[in-house]
């Protein structure tokens, strides 16, 4: 009865500040790939992508880690948050003010773009290439270059977003990424370094 509980208390209409006890409650269910799946089916990626939004900073950043656990085991919750026009939301707290809030939403990015209607939301938009880029900068601290490494990784075999990364800089915070060992980073800069505008760059 834990799921129902929960779905009471967060349709109860506490106010905003209140559910972010709640949206993290979410969180560490969506880590188990069984409950994750009950969860999508009792209708709580529509109540999360409803609080993704608000303006307490606390539960949007709990929102959106939550967002990241429940995609990262659900097939079918990324195509749903997709549906549901989470790609957009996310894109714009990439250049959130805090590096919490940019962090988080690299994780939640770097898996629903494993689903192909959602890369084709985030590729229309230009912002997010170029912000995610700008996550990579190692000046950057305190931020897990992993999640944009991830996020970047998905969408570096299109050319036009290929274009866009190399352009933005992406050659040369991936290369200062290989040499601090982030995972991820080596694969995708070679992924980089297939693009004939990158060749160009990379002679001496």
């Amino acid at each position: 009865g834990g799921v129902e509980c929960l779905k009471n208390y967060w349709d109860s209409g506490t106010q905003i500040q209140s559910l972010e006890v709640a949206v993290v409650m979410l969180r560490h269910l969506a880590e188990s790939g069984p409950i994750g799946e009950v969860l999508v089916g009792e209708g709580f990626v529509q109540r999360l992508v409803g609080v993704l939004n608000c303006e307490v900073l606390a539960v949007r950043i709990a929102a959106v880690r939550a967002v990241y656990a429940l995609g990262l085991n659900s097939g079918r919750a990324r195509k749903e948050m997709g549906e549901l026009g989470c790609v957009l939301g996310l894109i714009k707290m990439l250049e959130g003010k805090g590096v919490e809030e940019k962090e988080a939403s690299a994780m939640a990015l770097s898996v629903l773009l494993m689903h192909p209607a959602n890369r084709r939301v985030f590729r229309k938009d230009e912002r997010g290439v170029v912000s995610a880029v700008h996550l990579l900068n190692p000046s950057l601290q305190g931020l897990d270059k992993k999640y944009p490494v991830s996020l970047l990784a998905l969408l570096v075999h299109s050319k036009s977003c290929r274009k866009q990364m190399v352009a933005a800089g992406a050659c040369v915070h991936t290369q200062k990424l290989v040499e601090m060992d982030v995972p991820g980073s080596k694969k995708l800069l070679e992924s980089l370094g297939r693009g004939k505008i990158w060749g160009v760059f990379a002679r001496p």
